[in-house]
């Protein structure tokens, strides 16, 4: 693969059976024969491990991946026509799920949402305090959440946008908590809501990061055309010339993201969304970054994505999915289909101002996360560099 992802040993830490969970979420979220789906996803394996993909064995036989290395390589494969596992599951796949939610009614919205969270390499006797991103009530017709928390001596806040709760060192190894939420999606975004000053246009938060050869990008994309035109410049720009997908975060040059995405070529959707806000952002074009939960039943997982303001339109969403949407843009029917919209989902962060914070357990440096199917719903784990989940969100939709 070309590309300037490394892979190696120290990341295929995930054994075989999970890697095949993660590949029927992809592939075969709308499939009820599970057996054959993951024969069919074996047999995909095989035929990637025979084509270069990294695989490593332990003396019991046992195989291990890694996750991000997986799609990455299916996705790249895809896209140079060297396989049609791409195109012929995961895109297939993320057009039912975009397809069935735009079919139902538009009405409230029933989530249960479960955190749990690994505290058995964590000191013992101390009290921990947890936090979990809800939805932004601003973001809701309607909200009603119920929190769920430990028995045992445990306090909660519940606040706008998050549960915040404290567990005494009683608690155990492993603490869940969680939310049961009603709510309908605000349809649309207030145009009243007007950028102040010049919050969306900082130059530098978080993974936001302008630096010299992204100005240089946006003035070369954008020019001194209108806010749309440079708008529309960017967005072809990203889905003609990148590849989307996960990345190790451990490889990402910290003092400068975006000009690792810029050299790479790929990303994820939280890395590329920054990318667009940034390019907007240096155009003087105010931009922000969202994220939450698609409302897709079978398949209600995390995402991120961007938000733009234009004169005489307000904020306009663009997300990057309609790269997978559209087989890597070759598809002119699904290549905007988020191209200034989102549909309904779940908003649990609005940066700069309103976001979820430390979550309460310690991140280390090399991480992945990985989505599996599971019973009514997704689960959604955090996992370290041995391939331990460090926190499991379940997230089902009703």
């Amino acid at each position: 693969m070309t590309t300037m992802l490394k892979f190696d040993d120290r990341y295929r830490a995930v054994d075989e059976d999970r890697i095949l969970d993660s590949l029927l979420l992809l592939g075969w979220a709308f499939c009820d024969d599970t057996d054959h789906a993951r024969v069919t996803a074996r047999q995909a394996l095989d035929r990637w491990i025979g084509c270069g993909l990294g695989v490593r064995p332990d003396p019991a036989g046992r195989r291990f991946f890694d996750p991000v290395e997986v799609v990455h390589f299916l996705k790249y494969a895809g896209t140079i026509g060297d396989d049609d596992f791409w195109q012929t599951h995961y895109v297939t796949t993320s057009r039912q799920l975009v397809g069935d939610l735009a079919a139902k009614a538009d009405g409230p919205v029933t989530v249960t949402l479960r955190r749990t969270y690994n505290f058995r390499n964590a000191p013992p006797g101390r009290a921990r305090r947890l936090r979990l991103g809800l939805p932004l009530r601003h973001r809701c017709d309607f909200l009603d959440i119920r929190a769920q928390v430990p028995d045992h001596g445990a306090t909660c806040v519940l606040s706008d946008g998050r549960l915040d709760v404290q567990v005494p060192p009683s608690a155990g190894e492993d603490i869940s908590i969680g939310a049961d939420i009603c709510f309908r999606p605000r349809s649309g975004l207030d145009a009243a809501d007007r950028p102040d000053g010049d919050l969306y246009l900082k130059p530098d938060e978080g993974l936001i990061k302008l630096s010299a050869p992204v100005a240089a990008l946006a003035r070369r994309l954008g020019g001194s055309a209108s806010p749309e035109v440079a708008v529309r410049a960017f967005w072809d720009f990203m889905i003609d010339a990148f590849l989307s997908g996960p990345v190790h975060y451990d490889q990402v040059r910290l003092d400068a993201p975006l000009d690792w995405v810029l050299e790479a070529r790929c990303c994820d959707c939280q890395l590329g969304s920054s990318f667009f806000v940034a390019l907007c952002r240096a155009r003087g074009i105010p931009a922000r970054l969202v994220s939450g939960h698609f409302l897709y039943q079978r398949s209600p997982t995390l995402h991120y994505w961007s938000e733009v303001w234009l004169d005489g339109q307000g904020w306009a969403s663009f997300d990057f999915m309609s790269w997978d949407l559209s087989k890597g843009g070759r598809d002119p029917a699904w290549r905007d289909h988020f191209f200034g919209r989102v549909d309904a989902r779940m908003v649990t962060q609005c940066l700069p101002r309103l976001f979820t914070g430390a979550v309460g357990v310690a991140i280390p440096p090399t991480w992945r996360i990985l989505q599996t199917s599971r019973g009514d719903g997704v689960d959604i784990s955090l996992i370290g560099a041995d391939g331990a989940p460090i926190y499991s969100d379940h997230v089902a939709i009703s």
